[in-house]
């Protein structure tokens, strides 16, 4: 395009106004200012000015900006208003920062230029956008780069809903379902699962001298399947999702716990006196123990073996979320569990947390239907903390089955 004189100042007022913004962007971009001799020729000559080379900290190479398309985002770029690492607004648009669940999914979202959508009657639009500028402002605001490896607008996605007219604006909790619905469309058409994620900068690459700051591999386990339930947990960024994948792997043991258990009982049993056989009070006890054992299979009872026998539950005990911890020591009236306590009081703390985890797992499964909590789940911001309870009880559940020999490793016992 030829530019015209006000054009000219506009983009002269806009990148003053950048420099402003974050001026560590200025020592890279000073001379993209137009002086007055420079200003006259231009229209002159009527000289054709179509892209502008604009540098963002901490990028290997200068960004190739339409000249139209930047002077028309003025109004955008002086609105932009950081919220959060992950959330940027300006008058007419709101930025999401997100991610792909690997290099494939950020492949086929670089490649695809057919993502936008529109909300039906309303004056709105949601697409996904690589390299924003909006986004690459923000970044350099926050400082967040490294000159030898770390950009502030190439590493970054973001869902942009836009607004035509900023008067229709959705308000946060609407804005919240619309962006939703999106990550759903493209998990569901391209099999794609975008996260949440925040403009960042990764930590440094050390060479560390001290090897103990790494955590040592242990020996390999016999694979089974309850590895991948724990890898799948692992991955996922969501807490109460991450809850529930961990709260699988400990399912996926307890039916062997509570069979092992009834497996010992009955032996036991079976190890009296021939002269019982004939008794028939004593067959019906092996009757109703038989019963007893069976209806421990219920989903409470059975994460409360998995409790009790795959995990060491005091070793454990301070990872819980400390109103777990307070439940436990009220109950009991201790001030701390330690090793020494009696049995019978391991079991019943095991079993305090079995039954609020277990309460919460519920509440989680069936939050929109018909559930009513009774005050026994955690809150909504102890997930963190629950999880790395998770996290090491399903790792030591793991390593109990492996441990396990495998006339044992059946779910029924013979």
């Amino acid at each position: 395009m030829t530019p015209n004189r006000k054009q000219l100042l506009l983009f002269n007022d806009l990148i003053n106004w950048i420099f402003k913004f974050c001026p560590d962007l200025e020592d890279y971009n000073s001379d993209l200012i137009f002086d007055e001799e420079r200003i006259n020729e231009i229209v002159t000559e009527e000289e054709d000015i179509t892209e502008i080379e604009f540098f963002f900290l901490g990028e290997q190479n200068y960004t190739t900006v339409i000249f139209e398309e930047f002077i028309d985002l003025a109004d955008q770029i002086k609105s932009l208003m950081i919220i959060n690492e992950g959330f940027i607004k300006t008058k007419n648009h709101s930025f999401y920062i997100v991610s792909a669940n690997d290099s494939r999914g950020d492949f086929i979202l670089n490649e695809n230029h057919n993502l936008q959508l529109h909300v039906k009657e309303k004056k709105i639009s949601v697409d996904i956008v690589g390299e924003s500028i909006i986004v690459g402002l923000a970044a350099c605001k926050l400082a967040m780069y490294d000159d030898n490896y770390w950009g502030t607008i190439t590493p970054y996605q973001a869902i942009n809903i836009s607004y035509e007219d900023h008067e229709c604006r959705l308000n946060d909790m609407d804005e919240l379902a619309l962006l939703n619905s999106y990550l759903f469309e493209i998990a569901d058409t391209l099999n794609i699962a975008l996260i949440r994620t925040d403009i960042h900068l990764p930590e440094e690459y050390e060479y560390l001298e001290d090897e103990e700051q790494y955590e040592s591999l242990r020996e390999l386990e016999p694979f089974n399947e309850g590895m991948k339930l724990f890898t799948s947990a692992v991955q996922i960024e969501d807490e109460e999702l991450k809850f529930l994948n961990f709260y699988k792997v400990l399912e996926h043991y307890s039916p062997i716990a509570v069979n092992i258990e009834a497996n010992e009982l009955m032996r036991k049993k079976l190890d009296s006196p021939k002269s019982k056989f004939e008794d028939g009070d004593f067959i019906r006890s092996i009757f109703q123990l038989a019963n007893s054992m069976r209806d421990r299979f219920n989903d409470e009872d059975l994460i409360k073996s998995a409790f009790g026998t795959c995990v060491d539950f005091i070793g454990l005990y301070e990872e819980l979320p400390l109103s777990i911890q307070k439940k436990i020591t009220s109950h009991l009236k201790l001030k701390k569990l330690e090793y020494g306590i009696d049995r019978q009081q391991i079991s019943i703390a095991s079993n305090i947390a079995a039954k609020i985890i277990y309460k919460t797992r519920n509440k989680v499964v069936h939050a929109k239907s018909n559930f009513i909590p009774d005050g026994e789940e955690i809150k909504s911001d102890e997930f963190a903390q629950l999880n790395q309870f998770m996290k090491l009880a399903s790792s030591q559940a793991i390593r109990w089955y492996a441990r396990q020999p495998n006339h044992l490793k059946q779910e029924i016992i013979n």
